[in-house]
C-alpha cells in the first residue's frame, strides 16, 4: 500500500517536457553537474549515498540558481545571521539552496542520532556567533553543502527504515519533497506534498507565475 501511495503522483513526472519548459536553464544545470560530480561523487560515498540519488534531489535547485541572488542573500547571511540568528537572516545560499534553519536542523539530528557516533564526528550547535560563523563556513563551499546532502538523505534513511526498500524512483520523490518542503513532517504528509505545485523560477512570485511539482523535476532529470 506504502508503495502505491508513493507513486500516486509519478504520471505527472513525464507528462510535461521539463527540459524543453526550462531550457537553457536546464542545460547550464545539467552541464554544472558534469563537471562537478567527480568531485562531490566520493562525498556521497563517504556517507554510503547514491550519488545518482542525491544529484537529482537538488537538480531543480540547480535549474534556479541565480549567481548575483545568490551573492546578494550570502552577504546578507553572513552580515546578519552570525550576530543574530535565523530569526535575522535566514536565506538560501549557494547552489543547493540551502538556509541556515536547514544546517541548523541538520546538525542537531545529527548529533542524537546513532549515525554521529559511527562516523566519529559533531556539529557545534552552541547558539554562539563563533557556530554560526562554522555553519555559513560550511554552506558556503560546494563541498560542505554535499555533505550536508548527504547527511540529509542518511538521516532520512534512518527515520524511514522502508523508504530503502523503495524503488529509486520512489526514493528521489519523497527525498526530493522532503528537502524541498519540509524534512521533519510524516510520511503521509510528504505523500500529499508531492503532488502540490510549489517551484517556480521566477524572481517573484505572480499571478502569473508557472509552478511545478518538485519532485517531478528530481524524476525526469533522474530518468532523462
Amino acid at each position: 500500500m506504502l508503495c502505491l501511495l508513493l507513486v500516486w503522483g509519478s504520471d505527472t513526472a513525464f507528462s510535461i517536457n521539463y527540459q524543453k519548459v526550462f531550457g537553457s536553464d536546464w542545460s547550464q544545470a545539467e552541464q554544472f553537474v558534469r563537471e562537478h560530480c567527480a568531485e562531490w561523487k566520493p562525498i556521497f560515498e563517504e556517507f554510503e549515498v547514491d550519488a545518482d540519488i542525491a544529484t537529482a534531489i537538488v537538480f531543480p535547485e540547480l535549474i534556479r540558481y541565480c549567481r548575483w541572488q545568490d551573492a546578494i542573500e550570502t552577504a546578507a547571511v553572513n552580515g546578519l545571521y552570525i550576530s543574530g540568528g535565523k530569526e535575522k537572516a535566514n536565506f538560501s545560499i549557494g547552489r543547493f539552496q540551502m538556509k541556515p534553519s536547514f544546517a541548523e536542523e541538520i546538525d542537531e539530528e545529527w548529533n542524537k542520532s546513532k549515525l554521529s557516533l559511527e562516523f566519529n564526528f559533531l556539529f557545534d550547535t552552541r547558539d554562539t556567533s563563533d557556530a554560526r560563523r562554522n555553519r555559513l563556513k560550511r554552506l558556503d563551499t560546494l563541498e560542505g553543502q554535499c555533505r550536508y546532502l548527504a547527511i540529509f538523505i542518511r538521516l532520512m534513511y534512518l527515520r524511514h527504515p522502508h523508504l530503502q526498500t523503495l524503488s529509486k524512483e520512489q526514493q528521489i520523490r519523497f527525498l526530493a519533497t522532503a528537502y524541498n518542503r519540509d524534512h521533519t513532517v510524516s510520511w503521509e504528509q510528504n505523500l500529499k506534498m508531492q503532488k502540490q505545485r510549489n517551484f517556480h523560477t521566477d524572481m517573484i512570485k505572480t499571478r502569473s507565475t508557472k509552478t511545478y511539482c518538485y519532485c517531478d523535476i528530481s524524476v525526469a532529470y533522474s530518468q532523462r
